[in-house]
């Protein structure tokens, strides 16, 4: 039996948390969830997820940069796939994109909010299956 594969959530929003907590485990995914960057960080290290999706705003409004930034500058957890899902274009009018920021966003994928748990999924499998986690 394939054993399931770990996410893990950081946001702080808890209703963002647990609508994609139930979407991501009804997929057959075991979630962990984290309300900060700091905490985030502890669960990474302790937990190893298989991804990590998180908000850009946390703590600070470019807390989830640096947080993906350590994930990608450890050679430990350099290897786990960083997922932004943020709505930072709403309340700044950038938009982002790995393809286009990748240079110095270290994060393998890049999702607006508001998003479908659906589309987060689709996203979530694609990162998994190119990135070979």
């Amino acid at each position: 039996m394939k054993p399931r594969r770990r996410i893990l959530l950081i946001d702080t929003d808890p209703e963002f948390l647990a609508a994609l907590q139930g979407a991501l485990a009804a997929h057959g995914y075991e979630v962990l969830t984290a309300p900060t960057g700091s905490e985030g960080l502890d669960t990474v290290r302790a937990e190893m997820p298989d991804l990590v999706a998180l908000d850009v705003m946390l703590e600070e409004h470019d807390t989830g940069f640096r947080v993906a930034a350590d994930i990608k500058n450890d050679p430990l957890f350099r290897r786990i796939p960083v997922l932004l899902v943020s709505s930072v274009a709403l309340a700044t009018g950038y938009r982002f994109s790995s393809e286009d920021d990748g240079y110095w966003m270290k994060a393998d994928g890049y999702i607006e909010k508001p998003v479908e748990p659906e589309a987060l999924v689709v996203k979530i499998e694609e990162l998994l299956d190119h990135l070979g986690a």
